[in-house]
């Protein structure tokens, strides 16, 4: 009989911790969920967020700062494509273009750090507003192409990051 009923109490705690573990997503659903429902890349945000460790077992704020992070390297970056094809352009058109999305990188760099100060501060209603400003700057940069010649595609591509990561941080501010 006791037998019997260390048998029952052990499948009744299997089934609790299944229970709980339905219940409970792990922070690994966390980065599928927020990507999935911001991004209109899911694949290159979860490859993105999952390349930090911490991601693994992130909560919504850190989720965010690493985001944010990622947010500006991926900013910082597509900048500096820009001074390099502004650099080789030798259609003064393109070059004004590019001078222009210069600057709407440069802006959406502030955006991105006050977005880091915004959620030190906890202030996530600011925080969406800056991430989103700075999603605005790179897609103006595009519509500066919207008469030929036509975008480049590796700025393209390096934009679209940047805007779905500001998505995703903006997502991230509106569960906070």
């Amino acid at each position: 009989m006791a037998l019997f009923s260390l048998s029952m109490m052990s499948n009744t705690l299997v089934v609790a911790f299944l229970s709980l573990a339905l219940l409970n997503p792990t922070k690994a659903d966390l980065v599928d969920d927020i990507c999935s429902q911001a991004a209109n890349d899911p694949q290159y945000c979860v490859q993105r967020l999952r390349s930090d460790p911490r991601s693994s077992s992130a909560d919504l704020p850190t989720l965010a700062q690493i985001t944010i992070g990622f947010a500006q390297s991926d900013t910082k970056s597509t900048a500096d494509l820009v001074k390099s094809l502004e650099q080789q352009a030798t259609d003064p058109k393109l070059k004004e273009r590019y001078k222009s999305c210069l600057e709407n990188y440069n802006g959406a760099l502030n955006d991105l750090n006050d977005c880091t100060n915004d959620l030190k501060k906890k202030d996530y209603p600011s925080l969406n507003i800056h991430a989103s400003a700075a999603g605005t700057e790179a897609d103006t940069c595009d519509d500066n192409f919207s008469d030929p010649p036509i975008e480049p595609d590796n700025l393209k591509k390096a934009s679209k990051h940047v805007q779905d990561l500001t998505f995703v941080i903006c997502a991230i501010a509106n569960k906070l």
